[in-house]
């Protein structure tokens, strides 16, 4: 996270004081100073050998990322730093955000940008990647009373600290990467051009005019699935969200949880899109299905992913 660069969270620009000190034009807006990527959890167990030296271990997994942020609010008036105070607080209540968005249970994209030596990615230099977050807590502020009661002329500001929990510790690209699936059978490929396992989604979507009870099958990105999309007259829509682990069906604009439908072959698990360094060849897959997808709405998707 570069914090010379945009940094945006709801809406505000986090990095966006403008002016400078003293004068006509005092500084206002937010400034960040310090950005730090703390308490990134590690889940999985290691137990004593028996009769042996040394410890087994489980499967490890990483949990909930933590990003603490600090800055100041600067303001032209003292009205105006108070007001901005308070928008900030408001951005930054857990309940606020968790109203704004409770499908994503708060969690909203904190979007930012780095500079990136890999120009044949990303020829303009700088990367863009989100977090989706939601406040630990309200900010924490220190009024101070040389800071509140200073010449006019010359602005005036509060410090702030933020911390900012992550539920999904990986960072993604904010575009998504798609692909639709038409027809009955397809093959490509899919490149993530993040360090890390890009969860991959799917829509499956059967007419009306198809009405009869057909089996989606997936190959590629090392897992092998079926799912089952049930007879009927009417539009089916089937989800496979592998961010979430779940499965559902949509009929009449009424989603139901349907786990049921989806079966994963041997140990594979939901799909996730592997790294792909620079000049290696992207992972393949392909698919089909005994019935026709409406290659309109039925598609594939994922957003490149780093950690």
């Amino acid at each position: 996270m570069d914090i010379t660069r945009p940094i945006a969270y709801r809406g505000l620009l986090l990095t966006g004081a403008f002016g400078g000190p003293g004068g006509a034009q005092p500084i206002e807006g937010i400034r960040l100073t310090r950005a730090r990527f703390t308490d990134v959890s590690v889940h999985g167990y290691t137990e004593k050998k028996s009769l042996e030296d040394g410890m087994d271990a489980s499967d490890v997994f990483i949990g909930t990322r933590r990003v603490t942020m600090a800055g100041e609010v600067f303001a032209q008036t003292k009205a105006q730093l108070f007001e901005y105070l308070d928008a900030l607080r408001l951005l930054m209540t857990p309940t606020d955000a968790y109203n704004e968005s409770p499908a994503k249970k708060g969690y909203l994209p904190l979007s930012f940008s780095q500079p990136t030596m890999q120009t044949y990615f990303w020829p303009t230099g700088f990367v863009d990647r989100v977090i989706y977050v939601r406040p630990a807590m309200q900010p924490d502020y220190e009024i101070e009373l040389g800071a509140i009661s200073g010449i006019a002329t010359a602005g005036y500001s509060l410090p702030f600290t933020v911390v900012l929990e992550a539920i999904d510790p990986r960072f993604y690209a904010p575009v998504q990467m798609e692909q639709s699936l038409s027809g009955t059978s397809g093959s490509g490929t899919l490149t993530n051009r993040g360090n890390y396992p890009a969860p991959l989604n799917f829509i499956l979507v059967i007419p009306a005019s198809s009405p009869g009870s057909y089996v989606f099958s997936w190959t590629g990105v090392g897992s092998t699935f079926t799912v089952t999309i049930p007879s009927d007259p009417i539009e089916r829509i089937v989800r496979l969200d592998s961010i979430n682990k779940v499965v559902t069906l949509e009929q009449n604009s009424v989603e139901t949880l349907r786990m049921d439908l989806a079966a994963f072959l041997g140990d594979s698990t939901y799909p996730k899109v592997p790294p792909t360094p620079e000049g290696e060849v992207a992972a393949g897959f392909t698919w089909s299905c005994t019935g026709p997808l409406d290659g309109t709405k039925a598609r594939l998707w994922y957003n490149e992913a780093w950690v």
